[in-house]
């Protein structure tokens, strides 16, 4: 089996090293070719063009920062569905919208390509370590088909039912991180400005019905260490925000919550903040104190 990998980030990186670890031959491709000497360096193949890949491969994987480079990738003129074949398999872990999942599926189907929307939630934290949640939209025969490649990258893998509901469901999660990220900033801040000491506030917390995995990670790796290098920067979580807005608006949703803390995701994306962490949502309300 031939796996080809495009988009080699913070999560597809360590996602397709895994993915060679496990012996499967893998080819890499990144617009930054930085990340592409990286792969080769663990043992992928690269130096192809993507429709060579398309061409050759018999599962194609993607890992995108956002819709419109996906929507580039698999249905562009030189993209994957234009120069794949029939049998092949598409497995997209980006965090697009269902209807861009359906656009994709339609149009892999009139050359006999299958697809899956295949989310996936855990970080790049989760993304090193093999234990990523994988919500995967499509037909069950097909996820059958990839379930060992899908081993290799997660250690909770759902068949979420047809095409799209791998990403709704995830979208879901991500309207939720959000909301968990938001709350987190504005209790630290409160603990500060009340004199509150930081870590005891965190064990006390962290050991009550606030607790939470966002909570979790954004004080230990991040915010107690003072650091806020991207592992999933706040502007992508501002887009999945808008993704989940978009998704409710045109299913007559109404978020009461939902509509301001998206606001205020791109207010701080639009600060200094939006290339780091999306725990530094912390920094950005602790600058409207001022």
């Amino acid at each position: 089996m031939k796996v080809a990998f495009i988009g080699l980030g913070n999560m597809g990186l360590p996602m397709s090293k895994n993915l060679v670890k496990a012996n499967y031959e893998v080819y890499g491709l990144n617009r930054s070719k930085g990340r592409e000497q990286l792969f080769a360096e663990a043992g992928g193949k690269t130096g192809y063009s993507l429709p060579e890949l398309a061409r050759i491969a018999d599962v194609m994987m993607t890992c995108l920062p956002f819709p419109a480079d996906v929507e580039e990738v698999f249905l562009g003129s030189d993209g994957i569905v234009a120069n794949g074949h029939a049998g092949q398999i598409l497995i997209d872990f980006s965090t697009v919208s269902p209807d861009l999942n359906h656009k994709i599926e339609k149009e892999a189907a009139k050359k006999g390509i299958e697809f899956l929307d295949a989310p996936v939630s855990g970080g790049n934290f989760g993304a090193e370590s093999g234990t990523l949640s994988i919500m995967v939209g499509g037909k069950k025969e097909v996820f059958h088909k990839v379930y060992p490649l899908f081993e290799v990258l997660g250690k909770q893998i759902y068949h979420t039912g047809p095409v799209g509901s791998g990403t709704i469901i995830k979208l879901i999660n991500q309207y939720m991180v959000g909301v968990h990220t938001q709350a987190a900033s504005e209790a630290f801040i409160i603990g500060e400005k009340m004199g509150i000491d930081g870590p005891l506030m965190f064990d006390i917390l962290n050991a009550s019905y606030a607790q939470s995995r966002i909570f979790e990670r954004h004080y230990t790796n991040f915010i107690a260490q003072n650091q806020f290098q991207a592992g999933f920067a706040l502007k992508l979580l501002f887009k999945d925000l808008t993704l989940v807005q978009k998704m409710a608006e045109d299913n007559d949703i109404n978020l009461p919550v939902g509509k301001p803390i998206t606001s205020l995701f791109q207010q701080a994306k639009e600060s200094s903040h939006g290339d780091k962490d999306m725990s530094a949502m912390v920094l950005y309300v602790k600058e409207l104190q001022k």
